[in-house]
């Protein structure tokens, strides 16, 4: 964890997930898990659908030791870069977020200017894009001095579910009093504390099973992971992966390994991020 008194106040707090190997993906048993538990037949029809597929095959992969956020980014955190006039400024956005941002005359997340614009600090942030989120990770780093930047598919998924492999932060079974899902009918984004420390990660990171999505830094591309491929490739309009389920879907898109992918331009009301650091 960065030291506190090196923290500026708009700063992510931090956690370290040390180095080591994990297992990527979902294993065929862990999916007979899931069709044969308690209300396993949404298991079975994505089974059946072969909508499983994207997380397989399981493998191995092995991280050196980062830091990612504890909590999704806040809209205290990113009120910060809005009311810096960072959308303004060329150099924290890739050509193609740059093209974006101003094709559409966009200065803030689409919300920004309405009532939820001053939305409770703890909230996580949310309604953000591929591209805006990229450039928030990089306007923290050039102001702080710090690696920040998105987290790649693999380490966002190491720090959910630990070297274990469990299927869901906390652990092996879902549980709606752990996170923000529509299981627990809730319909609605929450503080990132709500359901810590009880839906924490084996790293102590909340809200990686629910309340919003994040987008992480890697194309979406076919197992096994490996990222001395293009999929870390920064550049181009190239679709994204973003993890961790979120207030409007189910305990299916909750589990460590599901990985979901869209245009670097989509954005909705569930969708937010989470800042990674290398060392």
């Amino acid at each position: 964890m960065l030291p506190s008194p090196e923290r500026l106040c708009f700063e992510p707090e931090m956690v370290l997930v040390p180095a080591g190997s994990f297992t990527m993906g979902t294993s065929l048993d862990q999916i007979e898990r899931l069709v044969t538990s308690p209300g396993g037949q949404d298991a079975a029809r994505w089974r059946d659908q072969g909508r499983f597929a994207r997380e397989q095959p399981a493998h191995t992969v092995h991280l050196p030791a980062y830091l990612i956020s504890r909590h999704p980014a806040t809209v205290k955190e990113y009120r910060t870069f809005v009311e810096a006039e960072g959308y303004r400024e060329r150099r924290f956005w890739t050509e193609a977020g740059w093209a974006w941002r101003q094709a559409g005359g966009i200065a803030a997340p689409l919300w920004w200017e309405q009532d939820r614009g001053a939305a409770d600090d703890r909230l996580p942030v949310f309604d953000v894009t591929w591209y805006e989120a990229q450039a928030y990770c990089r306007w923290l780093a050039e102001l702080t001095g710090r690696a920040y930047r998105l987290p790649t598919e693999a380490e966002w998924e190491k720090a959910a579910r630990g070297p274990a492999g469990q299927l869901f932060p906390w652990g092996e079974v879902f549980d709606p009093a752990c996170a923000n899902t529509c299981e627990g009918g809730l319909a609605q984004i929450v503080d990132v504390d709500t359901f810590s420390p009880a839906g924490d990660s084996p790293y102590r990171c909340a809200g990686m099973g629910g309340n919003v999505s994040q987008w992480t830094s890697s194309r979406y591309q076919p197992y096994p992971y490996d990222a001395d491929d293009d999929r870390e490739d920064l550049t181009g309009e190239a679709l994204r992966v973003i993890r961790g389920g979120s207030f409007v879907k189910d305990a299916l898109r909750a589990r460590t390994a599901a990985r979901g992918m869209n245009d670097p331009w989509f954005h909705d009301d569930d969708v937010g991020l989470r800042c990674a650091a290398s060392l």
